[in-house]
């Protein structure tokens, strides 16, 4: 029974042993403190060098980790260590084949990092330039509506001037039907009264 509470209480504690260490960013890299375990995580701070940060918890392939004015977040765990670069340096024996091949894989594989802040920095410019394309769109729309309404206006004027070009050739074609029967009903009239007189004097000449 005591056995077993011991192991129980072990298991509960072993997770803690270490928890709020310091721990200092590798020799010859840098160290992305991001916002939770991913690189598509946002980056909070670029931790130089030699740089120390408190433990806070482990998660998987990254350590929980704060820095000196209070910042927390995620770092792969490969790129810390618990030695300082003075004490590194002090003790650290030659490098073997293997152990370069590691660092340089490392080194390799920060790369990348550096590529994704890139392309965060490229993103977040091609998001202005969007914004901007939007916001020159809206005017050109506006432009275009306004455009198709003086249009409109225009061929509402036009609609307006034929029906009163309309109006006046009616006008005018009354008027010449009236002219031209005035001038009819006036030869018909004085050839009527020629005819008249033609006929007195036929008249008067035949009594003689």
């Amino acid at each position: 029974m005591w056995l077993l509470i011991a192991t129980l209480c072990g298991l509960l504690l072993f997770p803690a042993v270490g928890l709020g260490k310091s721990l200092y960013v590798k020799d010859k890299s840098e160290a992305l403190l991001r916002t939770g375990p991913s690189l598509s995580n946002k980056i909070l701070v670029i931790l130089k060098p030699g740089q120390e940060v408190s433990l806070v918890k482990e998660e998987g392939d990254y350590y929980v980790v704060s820095t000196p004015n209070g910042t927390q977040g995620y770092v792969l765990k490969y790129l810390l260590t618990d030695q300082s670069l003075t004490a590194a340096r002090e003790v650290a024996p030659p490098q073997e084949p293997e152990q370069q091949t590691q660092q340089r894989s490392h080194e390799l594989e920060q790369q990348p990092q550096q590529s994704i802040q890139d392309l965060e920095t490229r993103a977040q410019e091609q998001e202005k330039e969007l914004i901007a394309l939007r916001e020159e769109r809206g005017r050109l729309a506006a432009a275009k509506k306004q455009a198709e309404d003086v249009a409109s206006q225009q061929a509402e004027l036009v609609s307006q001037l034929q029906t009163q070009q309309r109006g006046a050739q009616s006008q005018d074609s009354i008027r010449w039907f009236l002219s031209g029967a005035g001038v009819l009903l006036t030869g018909m009239l004085l050839g009527w009264l020629w005819g008249s007189r033609g006929r007195r004097s036929n008249l008067r000449f035949s009594r003689f």
